[in-house]
């Protein structure tokens, strides 16, 4: 027997954990490095350099780079920074797992927390919860068509949503930045901070365009006496791409965006001035796309000759049921608790959210979380010119999505999509922010699929048992292809004694006569 196969492909939810470590590690200052007096602004990034699948369990091997901005007893600069490496590898236990599994790690840091030991030493504690996102890849072989003129085949339809695009990627830019000519040449960057604002991804063909707007500041010790330190800020326009040849418009995208790694050079201009930065800074790009559409496959065979035993495998179809991108905004105030001194200008704002709690209704998901703000700012104290501030504002924002049941395979990426602050009147500071969600969700079909069919001689004693002629009176759960098989005919034999008969009931009588043709 000649068929036609298709390979079904998926990746379908299996498992979700999260996991809370700590990092804790003294660390000694440079000896290139002046003495610590205050801690001013600390911030980190997780780099996870290696993901291992094992029977039940994940390990997971990385570091989290820590960045902190310090106040120094040297009157002449009052700043300097420092940097360290904290290495981690941790197991995480998940039922279920198998070598052969893919893990999406996603990470929030919670805490950074440093204590001074002395002048020479600092102790940093870091605070961090990883979620670990198993899927399963599925692959299997079914019939779609069966190339015999002697076989029926019940052939069904089922609307699915392929995974065409599973694949994670880098978009790189690069930019040359020109100090204002108001602003004194660079001697030493102290603070830099890269944000990436109102990124949106559209599939075109063959690739996936990547617009927004990139926010650079640089605080660095200037060649000038009066005001060694010096700051300068610039807006880029983002808009690039990357390439992706299975894409194409109307496709869905689940494309989640962030920034990566950056890089900073200062460099000579043609007057050979310390007045150009080059910039390289990547997006994290984990790229999923999908298609909707319609599949049609071969459930059954049956055949007046012979036998068949059709072979089957359970596969899980999954459909697109929801997405949307929505946008919180909010303004909020903040009485500024300054150590002494009054805040002149703010320099930069560095923004970050965390998700406590998700709730699936039939209207959407309803999101708790806290979302937060460093502030770095000029103050009128000599000899602490610049400090810093945070803040924390919870939040509850629903997403929403119809058709939920709480049983659907889901994925929610919330992240900063912008934040700024003003200062206000009467010593307080307005922090404005947009936070984006973006959801998706499936829903998850357990079909079965024919995977090969045999032939073995047709049970003759067996049909000569089936009346030759039979009124039928129809049972719930009954098809005319199920009929049919019953007593040994076919569906049209059954249409054409029965005039006008269609969408078959239960109570409806049917005429059924056997196929006799076998006998003669």
């Amino acid at each position: 027997m000649d068929f036609e196969k298709k390979e079904f492909y998926g990746i379908v939810a299996k498992a979700k954990k999260q996991m809370q470590i700590t990092i804790d590690q003294d660390c000694n200052v440079a000896d290139t490095k002046p003495d610590v007096e205050k801690m001013i602004q600390t911030r980190g990034m997780v780099k996870i350099q290696e993901t291992e699948m094992m029977i039940d369990r994940v390990r997971m091997k990385g570091e989290f780079l820590f960045q902190g901005l310090y106040g120094t007893n040297d009157t002449a600069t009052f700043l300097e920074s420092l940097e360290y490496s904290l290495p981690f590898e941790e197991y995480v236990h998940i039922d279920g797992v198998l070598p052969s599994d893919y893990v999406k790690v996603q990470y929030t840091i919670d805490d950074i927390n440093t204590v001074l030991i002395n002048s020479r030493k600092i102790s940093i504690r870091v605070l961090l919860t990883f979620t670990f996102q198993v899927t399963e890849e599925m692959r299997e072989e079914g019939i779609i068509a069966i190339h015999d003129e002697n076989v029926s085949v019940l052939k069904k339809d089922i609307q699915v949503t392929d995974l065409i695009v599973n694949k994670k990627d880098l978009a790189r830019l690069k930019e040359e930045l020109i100090l204002p000519a108001n602003k004194a040449n660079i001697y030493q960057v102290l603070w830099t901070q890269v944000d990436i604002e109102n990124l949106q991804a559209k599939i075109a063909e063959h690739m996936i365009e990547i617009q927004g707007s990139m926010h650079v500041f640089v605080l660095y010790l200037g060649e000038d006496a009066q005001m060694p330190v010096q700051y300068a800020r610039w807006e880029i326009p983002v808009d690039t791409q990357l390439e992706c040849y299975e894409c194409m418009p109307g496709m869905i995208g689940k494309i989640g965006m962030s920034l990566g790694g950056q890089q900073l050079e200062v460099r000579p201009d043609e007057d050979g001035e310390e007045r150009v930065i080059s910039l390289e800074v990547t997006i994290d790009c984990d790229i999923k796309i999908y298609e909707d559409h319609k599949i049609t496959y071969v459930d059954d065979g049956c055949s007046m000759e012979k036998t068949l035993i059709p072979e089957y495998h359970m596969f899980d179809f999954e459909t697109l049921i929801g997405k949307n991108q929505a946008v919180m905004k909010s303004g909020k105030r903040f009485r500024m608790e300054q150590e002494s001194g009054k805040l002149l200008q703010v320099l930069s704002v560095k923004g970050s959210v965390t998700v406590d709690d998700m709730e699936i209704t039939e209207q959407g998901m309803s999101v708790e979380g806290v979302w937060m703000a460093d502030v770095l700012y000029l103050s009128t104290e000599d000899t602490t010119p610049v400090m810093s501030s945070s803040y924390m504002e919870p939040f509850t924002f629903f997403v929403e999505t119809k058709n939920l049941s709480g049983n659907e395979d889901y994925q929610l990426d919330v992240r900063v999509d912008q934040m700024s602050a003003v200062p206000t009147e009467g010593g307080e500071i307005e922090i404005r922010t947009a936070i984006l969600f973006d959801f998706i969700s499936f829903h998850k079909t357990r079909q079965r699929i024919m995977t090969d069919i045999k032939e073995e001689a047709l049970d003759y004693e067996k049909i000569r048992k089936i009346p030759g002629i039979v009124g039928y009176v129809v049972k719930e759960g009954d098809t005319l292809w199920s009929i049919a098989k019953t007593y040994f005919t076919t569906v049209e034999s059954i249409r054409e004694q029965n005039e006008e008969v269609g969408e078959i009931k239960p109570g409806d009588k049917l005429l059924i006569v056997k196929e006799i043709g076998i006998f003669q």
